[in-house]
């Protein structure tokens, strides 16, 4: 992920503008509650991390996992800058990402009850195996969210978020949740290919008690 290193140096004045108005919508989807664990997967320059604090009233604990340092670099920015003691954050390989690492960086015991993924899973490279694993760190009932774009037919736009973001957005990458979860929803949110690179989407699901 050495090119996101690089990325993280411009992503918020630039691409994050064109996301930043569904964050909220994406954080709303996890129906967090005072105290809830959330993890933030792929988290990026940690633009979820003021809504995941405002949903949990500062009470829970935020754990962003990310493969950039780069990246990681700014999210402890924002953290330190907003004084948010409940966020911690760990560049980790998610396909072996344990609770275990998560209570490590808190030094306390977590009870992960979130999962969150917004634009990750179509960058991953093996982004089936990451979210089987990060699925799985949830117990019964725990639910997940994935936002993301997806382009069913491509347009100029889909080919620059492939160059810029390496991202690829054939995947169909909510099919994994829906295959494996209870109460799945799913919907394609207003947006435009063109400035997207294709259909930005919601889904979620609960881990099946």
């Amino acid at each position: 992920m050495a090119w996101y290193d690089v990325f993280s140096t411009f992503y918020d004045q630039t691409v994050e503008r064109v996301y930043r108005s569904y964050r909220a919508r994406v954080v709303d989807a996890l129906e967090l509650e005072v105290g809830d664990s959330v993890l933030d997967l792929a988290c990026g320059t940690g633009p979820n991390h003021p809504y995941l604090v405002d949903a949990t009233r500062g009470d829970g604990r935020i754990f962003g996992v990310d493969f950039s340092a780069g990246m990681l670099k700014r999210a402890e920015a924002q953290a330190q800058r907003e004084g948010w003691t409940n966020v911690f954050l760990l560049e980790r390989d998610a396909r072996q990402l344990t609770v275990a690492d998560l209570e490590a960086a808190c030094g306390a015991p977590v009870h992960l009850s979130h999962v969150v993924v917004a634009l990750g899973l179509s960058v991953i490279p093996d982004w089936e195996a990451v979210f089987k694993a990060t699925f799985e760190l949830l117990p019964p009932g725990g639910r997940y969210v994935i936002f993301d774009i997806h382009a069913e037919r491509w347009v100029p736009q889909t080919w620059v978020v492939r160059k810029m973001a390496q991202a690829d957005l054939s995947r169909q990458t909510w099919r994994a949740l829906e295959a494996c979860s209870e109460d799945f929803s799913f919907e394609y949110l207003p947006g435009s290919p063109h400035i997207h690179g294709g259909r930005p989407f919601l889904a979620s699901g609960r881990r099946p008690e």
